[in-house]
């Protein structure tokens, strides 16, 4: 009969018959019982490409889901290297929807795999079938050009840039005013842009030049540059905090027998930094360094080397930081016959030790060295040395807890002279080095790969 109604005790089941066949509607209340959920929509589809970095992953089930078994083990998204990606899990019960939330920006470009586990279970326990599926981040590309200092009265020149792990960064440059050379900064907000120029020293006494910058991982970051004081060229730096701002800048270095120059800095994931520059003591050039502790502030100005056989060229440290802040610092060094590159190594909690020869190739000069390191401590040194006809580029690799190899050749093209190496490290050790390198015709970019 219509609108009738058959109560199953058993089950405690209130049936209502709308249609008069209670067999079929039974049937289906039965089916829907004892049959498992399925998926009915993903969001980015399976295949799609070109999706953004930013992108949240959802999926809509066919039916209402146990929220208890939606987790960050039963929905998961990996890299096309099988890694995982790191996010939060969210279930919807009103829209039988879970999404996944990376919580960084996915990497790019990069193609990622999400996976549902027979863990996810819908209200009566039947479990969800095993389900993954593919899509791709679109690739970066570069936008319009734009005018980040605006202070017309000079040239503004030699600017450095640092980045945060969320993709903020800070620029810095000399600036002249029509009178002296200045060190300006401008920051960049991810996701806002970037904001006004500023002076970041104003002592007036002469030039300031030759700026660095290096950042934490949370943002704050430290610039350093040489200024005169009338007189002499010392070592200055300013801190720049996430969230407040620039502070003032400060001296770091009371050596005035002559000019400093060539500074450069590091910081690690904590916020210290590790500052080093040259010296010149009235005879030579050596090398000097300041530690600045987070919540401390900067220590004393020591110097890191005490061979001052000769006088002959500018040092130019390079340093480089591992991610607990253990330092290597390369320089080229005269020892009154030729130019030979020395290094030294600051052991965080310690100091640091005694510098050291990296290389023992006597035949003519070694110059122009720089460093890079891994997260382990691990490190990469190169440098162009002269040989008997030509300019070969040179290696020697630090070993954490064992110290420096033997110096090694990266290139045998003699056709002619191989310069201005440059070397850069991943977080596993993995070292790409590249150079400019003459072909007796016109000169190549050449490349070295250390795995």
């Amino acid at each position: 009969a219509e609108n009738s109604s058959v109560s199953f005790s058993a089950t405690e089941y209130i049936y209502d018959d709308e249609d008069g066949d209670s067999t079929s509607n039974l049937d289906e209340l039965i089916a829907g019982t004892y049959s498992a959920p399925s998926i009915t929509s993903t969001i980015p589809a399976d295949g799609a490409t070109n999706i953004s970095r930013g992108a949240t992953v959802s999926v809509t089930f066919s039916e209402e889901m146990s929220a208890t078994t939606i987790d960050s083990s039963s929905f998961t998204l990996q890299d096309a290297s099988g890694n995982s990606v790191a996010g939060t899990v969210n279930y919807d019960a009103q829209g039988n929807t879970a999404s996944f939330t990376p919580s960084s920006e996915l990497a790019l470009p990069g193609s990622y795999t999400a996976t549902l586990t027979s863990g996810i279970t819908d209200l009566a326990g039947n479990a969800l079938s095993t389900t993954t599926w593919n899509f791709s981040v679109g690739d970066a590309r570069w936008n319009n050009a734009e005018l980040i200092e605006t202070d017309n009265a000079g040239d503004a020149s030699f600017p450095q840039i640092a980045m945060d792990a969320g993709g903020n960064a800070l620029a810095v440059w000399v600036q002249s005013d029509n009178t002296r050379n200045n060190i300006w900064a401008n920051r960049y907000v991810a996701g806002s842009g970037w904001g006004n120029a500023e002076l970041i020293e104003t002592d007036n006494a002469g030039d300031a030049s030759l700026p660095q910058i290096a950042m934490d991982t949370n943002g704050n970051a430290m610039a350093v540059w040489k200024q005169s004081d009338g007189t002499r060229y010392n070592i200055w730096i300013n801190r720049y905090v996430a969230g407040s701002g620039w502070g003032s800048a400060e001296l770091i270095e009371t050596e005035n027998a002559g000019d400093a120059s060539s500074p450069q800095i590091v910081m690690d994931a904590n916020g210290n930094a590790l500052a080093v520059w040259s010296q010149h003591d009235g005879t030579s050039r050596n090398i000097w360094a300041n530690r600045y502790i987070a919540g401390s502030g900067w220590g004393s100005a020591e110097r890191i080397e005490t061979d001052s056989v000769g006088n002959m060229i500018m040092p130019q440290p390079r340093i480089a930081m591992d991610a607990n802040g253990n330092a290597l610092v390369v320089w080229q060094q005269y020892d009154g016959t030729r130019v030979n590159i020395q290094a030294n190594r600051y052991v965080a909690g310690s100091g640091w030790g005694t510098a050291e020869l990296i290389e023992t190739d006597n035949v003519r000069d070694a110059e122009s060295p720089q460093i890079a390191m891994d997260t382990n401590g691990n490190a990469m040194a190169v440098w162009q040395q002269w040989g008997s006809t030509s300019t070969n580029i040179w290696a020697n690799r630090y070993v954490a807890g064992s110290g420096w190899d033997a110096a090694e050749l990266l290139e045998t093209d003699n056709a002619g002279s191989a310069v201005s190496p440059q070397i850069d490290m991943d977080a596993n050790g993995k070292a790409l080095a590249v150079w400019s390198q003459g072909g007796g015709i016109i000169d190549n970019i050449w490349a070295n790969r250390f795995e």
